[in-house]
């Protein structure tokens, strides 16, 4: 027995032991890279899925030839990945990495687009291996080759930890160029001169155009509710069951959107093009826009518009006055930019007007309200 032999046949048989075990081990290794070769092939030609009816290699190499479920995992997992890592493939049919080992590599490296990306790109300049420094790796592929074949396990897992860490900002990044590439965004105007959007925008650009859309305007308040009645006759007719409505939120997205084009074009510090931001122009003189019968229209972007639209845009926009030789077409003088009233005729009005709104029925406060024209957009209302 082992605790009756002397130190010297014990030796002897650990030696015929591990000779044995070596020997079983490369001889296992060099089955494997047959097989994976074998496989490698079938798989390129769809063998397993159009003449035997399996899905997958694994499942055809368990069920057809008894193989066990991790080895055929692994070289399923090498066959299909062998075109991406054709130098990790290599190692494992040549015999020269066991084909767990690969297998572990492959699947690590095909993580993300980073990962595969990296393993492929060469260095500047090639990297001698760890364990034979005659040897030359051109690329992060051929240096995972080398731990795939000479390093143990844990030092195999430990490299390509130190690649995906490596790589995580290039992923992110990678992730962010893909998602700028498919972003678009389509703006036309419909056969009722409403206008239509569709897109589709990065993580970030959403993320920042949603919460402009909840802060471009306030919260709706309790008066701003639409109210629905019961219907008359009902149990439920009296005005203490009448149901507050809150404005649909799609409605609330398209006045906000337009609370924010607006405010750009009037800011100071919105980029330009040839002087001009998102702004429209209003042509329109003083008489017209009056309503005295001048022969002439209002025209919003040299298009011809109706006089409440003009009047309309007008109480909102910003005024250049201008002096307009009609009988030449020519514009004589420019002035400048302002919005009425000015600070002087906000004050005038607040001293007018200490009871606030002045519109029928409205009771807000002054502070509350903005200034506008009760009739017509000239005057000081």
């Amino acid at each position: 027995m082992a605790g009756q032999a002397n130190p010297v046949e014990r030796t002897e048989t650990a030696r015929a032991i591990r000779t044995g075990l070596d020997d079983a081990a490369a001889l296992v290794n060099t089955v494997h890279a047959q097989v994976l070769s074998q496989v490698i092939t079938a798989q390129s030609w769809k063998v397993h899925r159009d003449l035997d009816g399996f899905s997958s290699v694994r499942d055809w190499l368990v069920s057809m030839f008894d193989f066990h479920h991790r080895t055929a995992a692994d070289l399923a997992a090498i066959a299909r990945l062998s075109r991406k890592f054709a130098v990790l493939t290599e190692a494992a049919t040549s015999g020269v990495a066991r084909i767990d080992q690969v297998a572990f590599a492959v699947r690590a490296l095909d993580k993300t687009p980073a990962m595969r990306l990296y393993a492929r790109t060469p260095y500047r300049q090639a990297v001698p291996s760890p364990f034979d420094p005659a040897i030359q790796c051109p690329t992060p592929e051929h240096l995972a080759a080398q731990y795939c074949a000479h390093a143990s396990h844990a030092d195999l897992a430990r490299h390509l930890a130190e690649i995906e860490a490596a790589c995580q900002a290039e992923d992110e990044l990678f992730e962010g160029l893909c998602e700028q590439a498919l972003a678009r965004l389509e703006v036309w105007e419909t056969e009722t001169g409403m206008w239509a959007i569709d897109g589709l925008v990065t993580a970030d650009t959403g993320a920042m155009f949603a919460k402009l859309l909840t802060t471009a305007i306030p919260p709706p308040r309790a008066e701003d509710c639409q109210t629905d009645q019961p219907e008359a006759g009902t149990d439920n007719d009296s005005e203490t069951d009448a149901e507050a409505v809150l404005p649909a939120q799609a409605n609330r997205n398209a006045e906000a959107l337009h609370q924010m084009l607006a405010r750009f074009g009037a800011d100071p510090a919105a980029p330009t093009r040839h002087g001009h931001t998102a702004t429209l122009h209003l042509t329109c003189d003083l008489a017209t826009l009056r309503g005295e019968d001048t022969g002439r229209l209002p025209l919003l972007e040299g298009d011809p518009i109706s006089l409440a639209k003009a009047r309309l845009l007008a109480c909102e926009g910003q005024v250049i006055p201008t002096v307009f030789d009609y009988a030449t077409g020519e514009a004589v003088e420019l002035g400048r930019t302002r919005r009425l009233p000015n600070t002087a005729l906000r004050r005038k009005l607040e001293l007018e007007q200490p009871g606030g709104c002045a519109w029928s029925g409205c009771s807000r406060p002054v502070h509350w309200t903005e200034a506008h024209h009760l009739v017509g957009p000239v005057g000081e209302g």
